[in-house]
């Protein structure tokens, strides 16, 4: 079993705790969505964020951060609350970091681009941001004064910088944690939430802390996991596909001809989380999620792939969708050899053309 340090560190984990602390959920469950009862909600993933185009900004960034590369930044989350006017921007690191790290040309661009999301929205009035790290908990304090040393380093530039605060990620004895601290930057409905330390997820005994994912594996964490709970990742996300393609395949009406594509998959497999996923791996992600239908059906001879993220499978008779099926049936989501790491080493380079 995975140590509770090591997958409190886990990204896929750390992801998992905000989105069961932000579903909307009975009362009577293991899982607590404190920050959705403190009236948040998922707007997005990987929304791009853009930054302003004046030299101000650009003479900050490379002052602070050694390049005036205005590229969009894509946060992990970006949080709404009807009765809060900010907008919680949240990035998810494995470990804190100082002021030296490779991390705060990121840090630096999402709290110049959160001081205003208008923008990054396509609104015309103000939206106001709140930049919020999550790390582990033993980090989170020493990361608060990293991201407060950056603020203030941006305003020295009279540049407009966005509050930023961190929220820390725990497990212990009663389950996994999320955490603050008395006068962190946090607005005050997440500060209330988490304050003190609100258990999201509650431990039973021994039981693998883990319950079901909302997202088992993410592209762009290839070398920041650990090798075991990446092959966990895999496994469980090709095997949700596998069954949706399944139950697709088994409910129609033949004669018919099926278009499905790799978003529609991810959507089932997600609960409907790839829906809100804006990063600009998502056309990576659905043509991984492609490639593993593909791999198990490729002998049929109503099958094509027409594009990247899409296949073709008509079924004249019963016995063709039977032959489908029992084909998705022998698909090994364990072997790293046809499961979705292999499709997502084939999508780097398949398909360029599309």
């Amino acid at each position: 079993m995975t140590s509770d340090a090591v997958l409190s560190a886990d990204p896929v984990f750390q992801l998992n705790v905000l989105l069961w602390a932000l579903e909307d959920l009975p009362e009577m469950t293991a899982l607590q969505p404190v920050l959705r009862r403190a009236g948040y909600r998922v707007e997005s993933l990987g929304r791009p964020l853009l930054l302003p185009a004046d030299e101000q900004t650009a003479s900050a960034l490379r002052t602070i951060t050694g390049s005036a590369d205005r590229s969009p930044c894509h946060p992990d989350l970006c949080l709404e609350n009807q009765d809060h006017p900010a907008t919680l921007v949240v990035e998810l690191k494995s470990r804190g970091f100082s002021q030296d790290s490779s991390n705060v040309r990121q840090a630096v661009k999402l709290i110049i681009a959160s001081q205003d999301l208008a923008e990054s929205y396509a609104e015309t009035q103000p939206r106001p941001g709140h930049v919020v790290y999550g790390t582990v908990e033993s980090d989170a304090a020493r990361l608060a004064e990293t991201l407060q040393g950056l603020r203030e380093s941006v305003a020295s530039h009279a540049v407009p910088a966005a509050p930023a605060a961190t929220v820390g990620i725990s497990i212990d004895d009663e389950g996994a944690r999320l955490s603050t601290s008395p006068g962190s930057d946090l607005p005050a409905a997440a500060q209330r939430a988490l304050e003190p330390p609100a258990v999201v997820l509650h431990r039973h005994d021994e039981d693998d802390i883990r319950p079901l994912y909302l997202i088992p594996w993410t592209p762009g964490i290839k070398g920041t996991q650990d090798p075991e709970l990446q092959a966990d990742g895999y496994r469980e996300l090709t095997a949700r596909i596998i069954v949706e393609a399944m139950a697709i395949v088994g409910q129609a009406t033949v004669p018919i001809a099926l278009d499905i594509t790799g978003a529609m998959l991810l959507s089932r497999a997600t609960f409907g989380v790839f829906d809100r996923w804006l990063d600009a791996d998502r056309r990576q992600f659905a043509s991984a999620a492609t490639a593993v239908l593909v791999r198990a059906l490729r002998s049929l001879g109503g099958f094509r792939r027409q594009s990247r993220d899409t296949i073709s499978l008509s079924l004249s008779n019963h016995d063709e969708q039977a032959e489908a099926v029992k084909l998705l049936e022998q698909a090994r989501p364990a072997d790293k050899m046809t499961n979705l790491e292999a499709a997502v080493n084939e999508t780097l380079t398949l398909f360029d053309d599309f």
